[in-house]
């Protein structure tokens, strides 16, 4: 009897315990079905409370996702808490891991926890140079540097900001480390910190010596005025280089200065050739601005474009006209005096058109000496 009676006992104990598991599941499944993030962080929080460190097996996922989910009543501390206890925990996935400690610098920040904000990230850092894989070591330590770059960032300490995206750089030549330094001179220029902005960006050529830079700091340079240094930075950059944004740079401020200083303008005629053939988008118009400068050096054909400007204007007012007076009426509602005046209408269309083609025949000569020097530019970069 008493035997029977250890065995009953003894698996109501087991049973309970299973009911409680099962219980202990349920809510954590439940809790990652809901839609509605801070209700999921209240649910989570409430299996924390009632079921963590009995052997639920979903322990170390309810912390992870305390820490993970985003929600702006969430208690800060204790997701932090529960980021790490999850990073201590087996069980967990890396890169549920790795979201974490990317996450836990940011919980202290909105804290204003910055030397602990500064700290986790170092932990990131080091992971990165840990890893025995080149690309994840420099992606994790680029990463952390980025972090710090926005701590600093954010409270106004631009120079640190700076130094840690170009640390990150150094590390990453990644396009969003350079969207950070693209968006850390908007800021200072917006602020009129040119002088600040010009000593961040010198210390970023120097160090990188790229395009990117190149291109930080010379148009830096051209907003605080300083014109023949940022084109000197312009092309010493295009010269080990040719990128597009590079010529198209070079371009706009020789076309500028050409107006002024006509002993530039061969020289802004190849860039504007050159920005076009390496911007394709851009290529007509800036070719068009070629041919203006390259056709201004002639007074004669200077002036044969005001005429062809002042022939399609008499063009689109006659036809207007044409169309004010004609345009809803068929032949057959025409009178006979309308029909002879439409008539004359077409003619004189006509004959402004004519003269632009006897115009641009005079041009010819021109452009094909353009179009020569066009080939020439291309053939010269391999276009």
């Amino acid at each position: 009897m008493k035997k029977t009676l250890w065995t009953t006992v003894t698996l109501v104990f087991l049973l309970t315990g299973l009911l409680a598991a099962q219980s202990a599941d349920e809510q954590y499944l439940k809790a990652m079905q809901l839609s509605d993030k801070c209700q999921q962080i209240q649910a989570l929080d409430a299996y924390i409370t009632q079921y963590a460190g009995k052997g639920g097996q979903y322990d170390a996922y309810a912390y992870a996702y305390y820490c993970l989910t985003p929600c702006a009543t969430k208690n800060a501390q204790k997701a932090i808490d529960c980021g790490e206890k999850a990073l201590a925990m087996s069980g967990i996935d890396e890169t549920v891991k790795l979201q974490i400690t990317f996450s836990i610098p940011s919980l202290y920040a909105g804290m204003g926890q910055m030397d602990k904000a500064k700290a986790s990230v170092q932990r990131i850092i080091d992971k990165g140079k840990a890893s025995a894989d080149p690309k994840t070591a420099a992606q994790l330590q680029a990463s952390g540097h980025v972090l710090l770059g926005q701590f600093a960032e954010k409270s106004g300490d631009y120079g640190a900001a700076a130094a840690s995206y170009i640390t990150a750089y150094g590390i990453l030549k990644d396009p969003s480390i350079t969207k950070q330094l693209n968006n850390l001179a908007s800021t200072l220029y917006k602020s009129q910190k040119y002088v600040e902005a010009e000593k961040v960006f010198r210390e970023f050529y120097a160090a990188d010596q790229g395009s990117e830079s190149a291109s930080l700091l010379a148009q830096t340079l051209y907003k605080e005025g300083k014109v023949d240094e940022a084109l000197a930075i312009y092309r010493e950059a295009y010269a080990k280089k040719k990128t597009a944004n590079l010529a198209l740079n070079i371009a706009v401020i020789l076309n500028k200065e050409a107006k002024t200083k006509p002993s530039l303008k061969p020289e802004a005629i190849n860039a504007l050739i050159e920005a076009g053939l390496l911007n394709a988008a851009q290529q007509k118009n800036l070719h068009q601005a070629a041919l203006n400068l390259y056709i201004s050096d002639s007074p004669d054909l200077a002036a044969i474009n005001t005429q062809i400007e002042e022939h399609n204007k008499n063009i689109a007012e006659m036809t207007k006209t044409y169309n004010d007076k004609y345009g809803s009426k068929s032949d057959d509602d025409l009178t006979g005096p309308e029909k002879v005046s439409m008539k004359k209408l077409n003619n004189a269309i006509e004959s402004e058109k004519q003269a632009i083609e006897q115009i641009k025949s005079q041009q010819k000569g021109v452009i094909d000496k353009f179009n020569q020097l066009v080939a020439q530019v291309r053939a010269k970069l391999g276009r």
